[in-house]
């Protein structure tokens, strides 16, 4: 009986050490600055704006990415021709560091025959 209950708590002190390393092992591997992380680095002004401001993240795959994307869109603007405009920031993996490589602005305007399409031309 004595075997039996040492068996199960050294059984518990190892699974529970093997948790804290998993979990370590895992802050390791996580890359420093995620595309998100970048972005609001790049974008200070998003924290502050009067606007309204969606942030959105994409990977291209959830257990092993190597592209992402961060969608910037703003609406609420001080603007009468411009209802929004939105930023993609495309990102690479390179290592175990995301890289910018492009950036796309779109603007959505309000005296548009189509105001729910975004445009990469400035609104008139």
């Amino acid at each position: 009986m004595l075997r039996i209950i040492c068996a199960i708590l050294t059984l518990g002190v190892a699974v529970t050490g093997g948790c804290a390393t998993t979990q370590d092992a895992i802050l390791q591997l996580r890359a420093p600055d995620t595309p998100l992380e970048q972005v609001l680095r790049l974008r200070p002004e998003l924290r502050e704006q009067i606007a309204t401001v969606e942030l959105r993240q994409f990977f291209n795959n959830p257990e092993a990415p190597t592209a992402g994307q961060v969608k910037v869109t703003e609406t609420g603007l001080k603007d009468d021709s411009v209802k929004a405009i939105q930023t993609i920031y495309h990102f690479r993996l390179d290592g175990r560091q995301w890289e910018l490589v492009n950036t796309q602005k779109m603007y959505q305007c309000l005296r548009s025959s189509d105001q729910k399409k975004f445009q990469q031309e400035p609104c008139p």
